[in-house]
């Protein structure tokens, strides 16, 4: 079984690893495309949609963990799998994004720790309990364990949204 924090630290190395990549690659000819002054507009709109984009890519893994059991409940593990393997792209996706972010901008990915660490965290926990749900065979515990890692990422992604407006 792959823990949150397991898979967090995974996570935040794929985020490093990325933005060391595209930093050694061609520092120099993404300046262009950073802004000195990047701000956010500190409303209250700006940090539910932060949480609100936030918490549906954390619902991928989850979703996928609720297909995944369903699927291993009619004999198709197989099948479970390639579930599993479409949510895992889905979410390198967004791991690779941040990271590239940070490569054009080593800067902003120090300054930016703050918020996309707890995001990262809430979206590790998220795919370890959906990629482990199709594991469990009561439909119960998985479904509490989904519930559980859902109710984690939206309130560190709450926090992580609030950080992040005020820190931009």
């Amino acid at each position: 079984m792959v823990d949150g924090a397991a898979f967090a630290l995974v996570a935040i190395t794929v985020v490093l690893a990325t933005a060391l990549g595209v930093w050694a690659l061609a520092p120099a000819s993404w300046q262009s495309l950073i802004a000195d002054e990047q701000r956010t507009d500190a409303t209250a709109l700006t940090v539910i949609s932060i949480w609100a984009n936030n918490l549906l890519i954390c619902c991928l893994p989850v979703l996928a963990g609720v297909f995944a059991h369903r699927l291993v409940g009619r004999g198709r593990r197989g099948w479970a799998r390639v579930v599993i393997a479409v949510a895992a792209l889905g979410t390198v996706r967004s791991l690779l994004v941040v990271g590239l972010v940070g490569g054009l901008d080593p800067r902003w990915l120090v300054n930016a720790a703050a918020w996309w660490i707890l995001e990262v965290t809430a979206l590790g926990v998220c795919c370890a309990s959906g990629w482990y749900a199709f594991r469990i065979a009561d439909s119960a515990a998985a479904s509490r364990r989904l519930a559980h890692a859902l109710t984690f990422a939206g309130a560190t992604l709450a926090v992580a949204a609030v950080v992040e407006v005020a820190l931009t």
